[in-house]
């Protein structure tokens, strides 16, 4: 696979005067009610170009409208002098080896959008009593979270877009209501149902918020809504799964998404050639960090894991969660100590990062056998803190995305002395309780 690096969009028959045509009702009112214009780069890629790349020969796997790139397969390499010479093309680089199946082949354009539902309804009853947390307690109180929930904000109302590599039998397991699951997509070239493939790390993730079994489980937003993308493709490692997360994020922000929980970190490849420097590491550099940014820029609070490289050789935060306007997590355990795996900032241009901390030693997860144990990582202090954001949004729907990030900074116990291992620290949200 290649990534084709736009010198522009073209000239698609679409207008910026006009939105609907390509972001959603939710989307357009999303930017309207934090003051973001819909500009130029919300304007998706001309069809024509679409179509002179696919009358090559090549099969498109994804397309990014905010970073200008096109994802190919080619299965035939004597295809590359004509896509070079197609006047539109500024660059073209490999970023996935390998072969496909027939069942891959087939299996869709991306930006198209693939749908994989499953209709099945598991309800369970939020009971809405206090001090019943049971084995997530400490990584809510830790937050002082709890007192959200206390004040009847549990994330109602807000949607919450995960980018995953697997949500195995999250249609399955009671403590995770799957009404609250309004869509489950894949954007790799992997077919097959998220939901049914044995990678659960998205489920434990998913349950770090959305669990809501009494005196055993509660998330941090157990009545927000959420949406589940798989962009990680499972056994292999290329910089194309950036081009899916860019995929995911953009068609986030198209249905109007508030929040998005990615545990997810790129710098070390199956070829050795792709791998990023801790030079890139500036959040514009590499394209996935750049979206990144962009989606704090168009008022969705973005939350991404800082990479579980302390205690390794590479030591740094992770792509993209070098990216500018997003919360950047990073993990302590029970007494608030850093972990050692927690990556390390600063990005290579000297912000502070990570940008806050939340417990990811030993944190309580749902497994997808329905089970809850004990995980170590930056996973799941990501999704943890995304909750408190999203609880937090709801109870102050007035606030703009960028305005709930400096607050919840603010709230860091290392606000005043920031870091670059703690960040802004470990947020108390009591602190912000003042509505």
């Amino acid at each position: 696979m290649f990534r084709i690096e736009l010198k522009d969009k073209g000239n698609a028959p679409y207008t910026i005067e006009n939105p609907s045509v390509f972001l959603s009702e939710k989307s357009i009112e999303r930017r309207l009610r934090q003051g973001i214009a819909v500009d130029s780069t919300d304007l998706p890629i001309d069809p024509l170009y679409l179509e002179e790349i696919k009358l090559t020969g090549a099969s498109i796997k994804a397309a990014s409208k905010w970073v200008k790139t096109v994802t190919i397969y080619l299965s035939d390499s004597s295809i590359i002098p004509a896509l070079k010479n197609l006047n539109f093309v500024d660059t073209l680089y490999c970023v996935w080896k390998g072969n496909l199946s027939q069942s891959d082949l087939s299996f869709g354009v991306v930006c198209n959008g693939v749908v994989i539902t499953n209709d099945a309804e598991r309800g369970h009853e939020y009971i809405s009593e206090t001090n019943i947390y049971g084995e997530s307690y400490k990584q809510i109180s830790m937050l002082n979270g709890n007192l959200l929930h206390d004040a009847g904000f549990r994330g109602k109302g807000i949607s919450i877009a995960v980018l995953d590599i697997g949500f195995q039998n999250c249609d399955q397991i009671p403590a995770l209501n799957f009404d609250q699951i309004k869509e489950v997509k894949n954007f790799t070239h992997k077919s097959g149902d998220p939901l049914r493939i044995t990678e659960s790390h998205g489920t434990k993730v998913l349950s770090c918020m959305l669990a809501n079994l009494p005196e055993i489980m509660i998330g941090t937003a157990p009545e927000a809504e959420y949406y589940l993308f798989k962009t990680e493709v499972e056994g292999e490692e290329f910089p194309v799964e950036e081009d899916y997360w860019v995929a995911a994020i953009e068609y986030a922000d198209s249905i109007g998404i508030d929040v998005v929980n990615t545990s997810l970190g790129y710098f070390k490849f199956d070829d050795p050639s792709m791998n990023h420097t801790h030079e890139q590491l500036d959040g514009y550099t590499i394209l996935a960090s750049r979206a990144a940014s962009m989606a704090g820029n168009k008022g969705m609070l973005v939350f991404n894991s800082a990479g579980n490289e302390g205690n390794k050789t590479w030591e740094k935060i992770t792509v993209p969660s070098d990216a500018d306007n997003i919360i950047t997590v990073g993990a302590v355990n029970a007494e608030g100590v850093i972990a050692a795996f927690s990556s390390r900032g600063p990005s290579a241009d000297k912000r502070i990062k990570p940008d806050l901390c939340a417990m990811g030693e030993a944190a309580a997860t749902i497994s997808a056998d329905g089970t809850v144990s004990k995980g170590n990582g930056t996973s799941y202090a990501s999704p943890i803190l995304a909750g408190i954001g999203a609880c937090l949004w709801q109870a102050l729907p007035q606030k703009t995305s960028k305005e709930i990030v400096a607050l919840m900074k603010s709230a860091g116990d290392r606000y005043d002395n920031p870091d670059f291992i703690y960040g802004y620290g470990i947020p108390n949200i009591q602190n912000l309780l003042k509505w």
